[in-house]
């Protein structure tokens, strides 16, 4: 009996974890669809390779599905049109308190799904909250509406200043609201060619 089987099958599964890590690390709530398939994909083919099929069709099989995702990674880098189509983008659920009963059809998401991912981030209204998100990994993003905001120091400091009529410290450029590039569907700022 011939046991070179035994080390094509360790061979393939060490090129294939190989692969793996080339993909990156990302738990499974954290994926895009396309990873997902790829993954499924990538673990068939290693599963059949034992039995089957030979050690190199194997190895290019894989290296070609991980240069295909790895391929549509970099392109949507540079392109947002190639991120929504592969990747999707973030949905508004929650807008100035309300739900947004649309979106939460277009993501077949009851409105018990969506309270129990408000609890599981400690929100205990929709009124709480200016806006959620439903991300592309299925999290939750959300922003605290005005009165529901917790303290800052820089809220403190300015308290403190007015109780003690004693100027305020200069506040920092308010930061860009990243809820804002999910409702207008374009990015604030131009991307630093560094990362395109």
């Amino acid at each position: 009996m011939d046991f070179k089987f035994i080390w094509e099958a360790v061979i393939i599964l060490f090129f294939g974890f190989c692969l793996l890590r080339i993909t990156g690390k990302k738990t499974i709530g954290e994926m895009t669809g396309l990873e997902i398939i790829t993954l499924l994909a990538m673990a068939s083919v290693i599963g059949h390779a034992v039995a089957e099929d030979g050690l190199w069709e194997t190895a290019i099989t894989l290296s070609v599905f991980v240069a295909l995702l790895l391929a549509v990674q970099y392109l949507s880098i540079k392109f947002d049109w190639v991120e929504r189509w592969f990747m999707g983008k973030a949905t508004v659920v929650i807008q100035n308190g309300k739900i947004v009963e649309a979106n939460l059809k277009k993501l077949r998401l009851s409105v018990d799904q969506l309270e129990a991912k408000l609890r599981e981030n400690g929100i205990s209204s929709f009124r709480d909250l200016k806006t959620a998100t439903i991300e592309i990994s299925g999290q939750l993003g959300y922003e605290w509406a005005k009165h529901a905001q917790p303290v800052t120091l820089g809220d403190l400091e300015k308290l403190f200043a007015s109780l003690h009529s004693v100027q305020p410290p200069k506040q920092q450029k308010q930061e860009e609201n990243l809820f804002n590039e999910v409702m207008q569907h374009k990015h604030q700022h131009r991307i630093p060619p560094e990362l395109e």
